[in-house]
């Protein structure tokens, strides 16, 4: 597969020092960051090849393949074709004639990913995080290894019949599989009596992790080999973090900006005023102009989330609403009709383009 000039993408000659690689990263991922482009398509796929152009040069193994062979795997036979995984002929017309085949030993598995659900605060989505918890997963038997086999002769596998093979399907699919019982070896010893020939025992873990802020609702956080032990030498999975954030009735999140409605008084909106708004860390004065409508929109720059692995923040943008006041006393009522004389004639005829 062709590689795009990865170089040309981010902007930098092919002798750039990995500094400068970083921070022409930065520079571009801040220009074309989802959250501070929203649905801007063209964005969108520029972020992803900056950040897949930067993943490649930043990784100096991955850069040396990239510049020696075009491509950041290195040198690659040619691929297979697609939906094609490959066979073992020997294997192929042993199991279509009905033959044996030749015996394969089961070799070491990867053990289960775990998935786990976190719920957090705004407060800790805004400013990061540090949780612990305790996970109830499996380690790999320190008795036998993780083979499930303890000390003792070894005898003919019951499940397999001493072939190391079983077979799967009918006709024409049948098929054989190395036996799981006995791991293709065709015998088997004693179950480990620490594990009972599992090959694993049950353990609580307690994981520590660090929460970054300008987490969203919905992203998952990975935990390298916290999951389930691995079977016979098999390395472990990993521990999948789903992050749920609880809300605050104050703003409603778009990626990394925030938004709010702002109720203002009629006087306020004629007028003009200054008012204070909450933000995530407290509070900021936003100037409301003279004028101002129901439905305006007003910003406060970088007063929203965090961006993830970055120095900059969201925005903040304050809808106004014009609240209209409950007049009961005679004293207003007066006021607003004084004021209605002089600004109300010609109200409707404007918004309809009458003269």
């Amino acid at each position: 597969m062709a590689h795009p000039d990865y170089y040309k993408i981010l902007g930098v000659p092919r002798s750039a020092s990995p500094e400068d690689i970083k921070k022409a990263y930065k520079k571009l991922a801040r220009k074309h960051h989802p959250d501070l482009n929203q649905g801007d398509a063209a964005s969108e796929s520029r972020f992803k090849d900056i950040s897949v152009a930067n993943e490649v040069l930043s990784d100096p193994e991955k850069r040396r393949n990239y510049d020696q062979h075009g491509d950041p795997a290195g040198p690659q036979s040619q691929p297979m074709p697609e939906g094609f995984s490959g066979f073992d002929i020997g294997d192929l017309f042993g199991s279509f004639m009905g033959g044996q085949g030749s015996p394969r030993r089961r070799g070491p598995e990867r053990g289960e990913d775990l998935q786990r659900l976190v719920r957090i605060s705004f407060q800790d989505a805004f400013k990061g995080t540090r949780l612990s918890f305790n996970v109830h997963r499996t380690e790999t038997c320190l008795t036998c290894h993780g083979n499930g086999e303890g000390p003792g002769e070894k005898t003919t596998c019951r499940a397999c019949n001493g072939k190391g093979q079983v077979e799967r399907g009918s006709g024409f699919f049948r098929q054989k599989e190395p036996c799981e019982a006995c791991g293709g070896a065709g015998k088997k010893g004693p179950a480990c009596p620490t594990c009972q020939g599992r090959g694993r025992n049950p353990k609580q873990d307690t994981i520590t992790v660090n929460i970054p802020q300008g987490i969203e609702e919905g992203q998952k956080l990975r935990l390298a080999a916290k999951g389930e032990a691995g079977r016979r030498g098999g390395g472990p999975g990993d521990l999948f973090l789903q992050i749920e954030v609880e809300k605050d009735p104050r703003f409603e999140r778009r990626g990394a900006n925030l938004y709010l409605t702002l109720p203002v008084s009629y006087t306020e909106a004629a007028l003009g005023a200054k008012v204070d708004v909450p933000t995530p860390e407290g509070s900021s004065t936003i100037k409301v102009p003279p004028g101002t409508q129901s439905g305006a929109k007003l910003r406060l720059k970088e007063k929203g989330m965090p961006l993830p692995k970055s120095t900059h923040r969201g925005d903040l943008f304050a809808e106004v609403k014009v609240v209209t006041p409950t007049v009961q006393d005679e004293r207003s009522k007066e006021l607003l009709r004084e004021l209605g004389e002089l600004n109300d004639q010609h109200l409707r005829d404007q918004a309809w383009g009458q003269p």
